[in-house]
């Protein structure tokens, strides 16, 4: 059989299911055909390559024909005026945007003729050989880790003699403004001062002040050695100092020149390495899988622990967007969803220590009646998290109360698969029973005693009452609470008035097409958001077991989808999503390749008018949940695999219960599982494996299967797994030398990404 050619190394055997046993392949090798590669260049910015730590960033591409392009971008760098006195209009757009920085130019001495370029992304390193019709360049570009810096070097050849830098600031407007979504003198706005350009001890300065008495700094320096030129460049922020923005940046560039250049490249590459190695899928359709690999490495270029919480753009600046901002009724959630299942929670750090950072502005948020115990947070923020909810929100449809405790979904599935109970008791619950609180406080409660929602906006579509979108985040955030009150022994004094309000919650609306917004509002127009299933996805509030329900919940979904017109790409990624829920992989298949035929730009940016970072990242998690899904103690290995897909593997996927989970699949038949429990506890897994064509092995020598239980062609096994315990399910009649690998390529072809003329 072919697969025996690319699956080798012991498995099965007791004696080798140590979690810490060598690679069975050789990761260098296989993710070099994750590169992404350029055979032209372009001046779209959604052509560029991305490079980034977090914080620091830039995009390459085309100026004109006779210049390189690098914007330059540090994702914290944002306006500081006063709050307006009201929030209507999108003030948080005006008073604290991200703001602009600039772009280095690389001026050659000829027109580009021709590129050939390439992103290493195991590597983090962009490199590239620029031809003219003077001559050629050859450049490499890397945003070290560790460091605060972006390191731009170029080879150049004969003709191409003398390039030059050339730093072009850009104005320091707010988006909003420049992009024309919002009329100035609404605000009185006036623009910033404008930049100043001077020189120090060697280091070239471009400050610029802002009207609030902070500041930004780009600082670069440059170094010529025969036909070799490189430049350093860094960006320092002050929001209340003016001068100590220029201080800080020279102190990044002082420190990155006490470094040698190979000590911080081995530092750079041993981090990328460690990251992707935390998990890996393999797939066979190298479209897909190549963008799963590309959107892990954007998501941690954009942000990850102890850097800024990621925005629309990340470290990638347009002021080609109305969205210079965060956005918490769908972007936030969406963006951070990858993280769990693909075993990287470290990268939720920043969103998480952003929320714990600003726990004060949260809850001033809500009217002062209710600081006591609430907290929310409206549609729009900067890093500041202040964003009010007044009533002159609902005139222009944006109060949408049910944003944080969304949010706040995904703190809770930190602990879910981290089994942190400290992180759980000291930050999530409190913040998780503010947001709660805040939303029992806007009921009321009709004469039959059901307590109902005041209008609201259903994010995207209108205003209602009992609108799902907040409806849903209610039901599930008092059923967590709850929960997590009994877990914990807290004894909530709080606790009976949720038990009222849960019990006796308004259902959710429902006609003939499925559920509604909410009361008396259908869905009767496309609607690209699915504000209105939260309750089927991500919440999982209703049952896909009973057939009533189910008949619901694909009625929705159909519904929803019917009504095309104005669908994007979450709408697909979203739909991909629920059809993985109902382990129907060929649609969900079918869904994720309409929005990569619809919307796979060449460097996996996303754009709805400017960047959204959230759209690439719930894609990775809908290929995700087609590979691995958990709940409580369910894992479903497998559960939604097209029928195209005859062979499948992975390697550490991360489940609710902290269990790193294993799997490889051969000829459309699982042949094998592992599970390993990094805290213990009880389990069960449910596969299409027959119980009497299997063997199990345990790490503690004994097999300790406690049931079987089997639901039409699905069988669970259910164990109590110790901590560091690892259990293998395997078929009996499988190889004795399987192992997670790469499995052969049946759908186009490898590097697919990049921008590519012969690219199909």
């Amino acid at each position: 059989m072919k697969w025996i050619c690319f699956l080798f190394a012991t498995f099965y055997s007791c004696e080798y299911i140590d979690a810490q046993q060598e690679p069975h392949f050789k990761w260098a090798d296989y993710m070099k055909k994750q590169e992404l590669h350029w055979d032209s260049i372009s001046t779209n910015y959604y052509t560029g390559i991305l490079l980034g730590n977090g914080r620091l960033g830039t995009n390459i591409y085309k100026e004109n024909d006779s210049s390189i392009r690098f914007d330059i971008g540090r994702s914290d760098v944002t306006d500081q005026r006063p709050h307006y006195p009201d929030s209507m209009f999108a003030e948080q757009l005006v008073s604290r945007p991200r703001l602009p920085i600039g772009k280095m130019l690389l001026v050659l001495n000829g027109r580009i003729i021709s590129a050939q370029m390439k992103l290493d992304i195991y590597n983090a390193e962009a490199s590239g050989t620029i031809q003219t019709t003077k001559g050629k360049i050859q450049f490499t570009a890397i945003v070290p880790t560790g460091e605060e810096v972006i390191r731009l070097t170029v080879v150049e050849s004969a003709g191409e003699i003398n390039t030059h830098w050339q730093w072009v600031p850009e104005k320091s407007t707010s988006p909003r403004i420049s992009f024309g979504s919002v009329n100035p003198q609404r605000f009185n706005y006036v623009n910033n001062p404008s930049a100043e350009l001077k020189d120090s001890a060697g280091y070239f300065i471009c400050y610029q002040p802002l009207l609030n008495k902070g500041s930004y700094a780009t600082v670069w320096k440059t170094t010529k050695n025969q036909n070799k030129a490189s430049v350093t460049i860094t960006v320092g922020y002050q929001f209340a100092n003016q001068k100590n923005s220029v201080k800080e940046a020279i102190t990044y560039l002082q420190k990155c020149e006490l470094k040698k250049n190979s000590e911080m490249e081995r530092t750079h590459r041993q981090w990328w390495n460690s990251y992707f190695q935390k998990s890996f899928i393999s797939i066979p359709d190298a479209r897909m899988e190549g963008y799963y690999w590309m959107q892990l490495y954007n998501l941690a270029s954009a942000t990850r622990q102890g850097k800024p919480m990621v925005d629309l753009m990340g470290p990638w600046f347009t002021s080609k967007t109305p969205w210079p901002a965060i956005w918490w009724n769908l972007n936030t959630q969406l963006a951070y969803s990858p993280i769990f299942t693909s075993n990287h929670l470290e990268i939720g750090r920043s969103l998480f220590d952003g929320l714990n950072s600003n726990v004060q502005n949260l809850i001033n948020n809500v009217p002062v009646e209710w600081r006591n115990d609430a907290a929310a947070i409206g549609r729009i923020s900067s890093y500041d998290l202040v964003s009010p909810l007044v009533s002159g929100d609902l005139r222009n449809g944006r109060f949408e109360p049910g944003d944080l405790t969304w949010t706040l979904y995904y703190y809770y599935q930190y602990f879910l698969y981290s089994l942190d109970t400290a992180e759980l008791k000291k930050h999530i619950y409190p913040l998780l029973k503010r947001s709660v609180n805040y939303l029992v406080h806007l009921l009321y409660k009709d004469e039959k005693g059901i307590y109902h929602l005041p209008a609201s906006q259903s994010p995207e579509y209108a205003n209602t009452e009992d609108a799902h979108y907040t409806l849903s985040s209610l039901r599930w955030g008092l059923g967590t609470v709850l929960r997590i009150d009994s877990m914990l022994a807290l004894h909530d004094a709080t606790r009976k008035k949720w038990e009222d309000v849960y019990k006796n919650l308004v259902p959710y609306y429902v006609n003939e097409t499925g559920y509604m917004m909410g009361k008396d509002l259908a869905l009767t127009s496309s609607h690209r958001h699915f504000s209105h299933l939260l309750m089927i996805y991500p919440f999982r509030e209703v049952s896909i077991i009973d057939s009533t329900s189910l008949g619901l919940i694909n009625r929705s979904i159909n519904h929803w989808q019917s009504l095309d017109k104005a669908l994007a790409g979450y709408s697909y990624v979203g739909a991909s999503s629920m059809s993985s829920l109902l382990g129907k992989g060929n649609d969900a298949y079918d869904y994720l390749n309409k929005f990569l035929n619809r919307h796979g730009e060449a460097n996996g940016l996303y754009k709805e008018s400017g960047p959204c970072f959230e759209t690439p990242m719930a894609t990775v998690t809908s290929m995700l949940e087609m590979l691995l899904q958990s709940q409580g103690e369910v894992i479903k290995v497998f559960p939604a695999i097209p029928d195209s897909w005859k062979e499948v593997s992975f390697e550490n996927l991360r489940t609710e219960g902290a269990f790193l989970v294993s799997a490889i699949k051969i000829n459309g038949q699982t042949e094998l599982i592992k599970v390993k429990s990094t805290y213990g506890g009880r389990v069960l897994i449910e596969t299409d494996m027959k119980d009497s064509d299997v063997t199990l092995f345990s790490s503690l020598g004994k097999t300790n299967r406690e049931s079987i239980k089997k639901s039409n062609s699905k069988i669970s096994f259910q164990f109590t797994m110790k901590q560091n315990e690892i259990i293998v399910i395997k078929k009996k009649k499988s190889s004795s030398t399987l192992s997670v690998m790469p499995v052969p390529i049946t759908s186009f072809h490898s590097s697919y990404w990049g921008l590519q003329r012969s690219r199909k």
